[in-house]
């Protein structure tokens, strides 16, 4: 038996149902939706909790939200909205592109020990703890800043075991880079999924 943490605690990994391995409640930039809330639909929980529902009636069980903090990720809101609509939701750890100068002195142990506290600790102050860690690189390939992220990913994954979700660009098949990357990181590549290969 084997667990993964939802945004409502852990989850024996058999019962997470039918699940969608790529979903995003809201994409964003860091801090809109709980600062600046008034630029978003006022009905945002409430509308997430209904379009849940209707996925748990349509046979839905799980949703894996692949929003990292840079785009805008709600761990209380993703907790209000799983609690509500009994659609259980995992969470993400990582970055996506935008990866601001702060990030970019740091070795990949320290950003690897930045995500493992948010699978371990939970996501800033609250105590909720992300499932997945996620990297990300696109149409430009990877970059030097994205690679040193996705280092400290795999890193991460290394200590936890926790999966890999990678956002790529399949016109420029950035996808082999990223396994490269990987590949000298030791990562075990079946624990990992490339999004957007089509």
């Amino acid at each position: 038996m084997s667990f993964i943490n939802s945004v409502l605690g852990p989850i024996d990994s058999t019962k997470l149902g039918f699940t969608l391995g790529h979903e995003h409640l809201l994409v964003a930039a860091a801090g809109v939706s709980e600062y600046y809330s008034q630029l978003l639909d006022d009905d945002l929980p409430r509308r997430l909790i209904r379009e849940l529902k209707i996925a748990k009636h349509g046979g839905i069980d799980t949703i894996v939200d692949v929003t990292p903090h840079d785009l805008g990720r709600h761990p209380r809101l993703m907790a209000q909205v799983s609690r509500e609509s009994g659609v259980n939701i995992i969470a993400c750890a990582g970055w996506y592109t935008n990866i601001p100068f702060f990030f970019h002195g740091l070795s990949p142990d320290k950003i690897a020990n930045l995500f493992i506290r948010e699978t371990q600790v939970g996501m800033g102050e609250t105590g909720i703890k992300a499932g997945v860690f996620k990297g990300a690189s696109d149409i430009g390939g990877v970059t030097v800043h994205e690679a040193m992220m996705l280092r400290g990913i795999a890193r991460a994954h290394l200590e936890t075991k926790i999966p890999l979700v990678l956002h790529s660009h399949a016109g420029n098949q950035v996808a082999r880079r990223q396994i490269e990357i990987l590949k000298e990181e030791r990562v075990d590549l079946t624990r990992v999924q490339i999004a957007h290969c089509n």
